[in-house]
């Protein structure tokens, strides 16, 4: 029971998204497309049924809830790191949960008000603030096999988990500030959309190719 408290603000925004879309649910056609994907540029390039959008949305933050209260059943390091754990999943479910249902929120409100033209590209500023949240948080995530930049070298080691979650924090937030700094800036030329996109996805991968680095000069020495 009082792990369910810690995670509240989670099952708090769990609620309010299941209310959301029910709304949004009665207020639609049956055979309304919704927008689930969109591309380097922020333009819409895939859709699913209003079922089918539902069915992920929801599905995906429970999911993500569940993954994440449930970790101490069936992750292996948590009772090694335990205090640590318990500080950091509370946290990190409800960074998760709340972006995720706002972009599903969000793609509801599109096909609900399709005349909407916003003034920036939501998606592209939601996706960069989640990056810079989940970057502050990266250098607290104990070892474990399941949530972090897990690369073999990381996974083998303490020393190299924590110097790449450090870095890869550092660049996570960059990355991220990168997308939503391009989601806002929406007249732009088409080379500085690829180019935001080239440099957000290098500053996200880049933490994996260090965590080798580190590796090799930790053996080395």
């Amino acid at each position: 029971m009082k792990r369910m408290v810690n995670f509240k603000w989670s099952l708090v925004v769990i609620t309010l998204h299941l209310i959301a879309v029910l709304y949004f649910v009665n207020a639609l056609e049956p055979n309304t497309q919704i927008p689930s994907h969109w591309n380097y540029a922020g333009e819409v390039d895939g859709y699913l049924s209003v079922t089918g959008m539902v069915l992920f949305g929801v599905g995906f933050g429970i999911g993500i809830f569940l993954l994440l209260f449930l970790m101490p059943y069936y992750s292996p390091w948590y009772r090694r790191f335990e205090q640590r754990f318990e500080r950091l999943m509370p946290s990190l479910s409800f960074i998760l949960v709340l972006f995720f249902a706002l972009i599903n929120v969000y793609s509801f409100y599109l096909a609900k008000f399709p005349q909407f033209q916003p003034r920036m590209n939501v998606i592209l500023v939601l996706v960069g603030l989640l990056l810079v949240f989940l970057g502050n948080l990266l250098p607290k995530v104990p070892r474990n096999f399941f949530i972090g930049i897990r690369t073999p070298w990381t996974l083998s080691n303490d020393e190299v988990w924590y110097q790449t979650h450090r870095i890869g924090g550092v660049f996570f937030v960059i990355g991220g500030l990168i997308l939503a700094l391009k989601g806002i800036i929406l007249q732009s030329h088409q080379s500085f959309q690829l180019i935001t996109t080239v440099a957000a996805i290098l500053a996200v991968l880049y933490p994996a190719v260090h965590s080798f680095i580190i590796y090799k000069k930790l053996k080395a020495q």
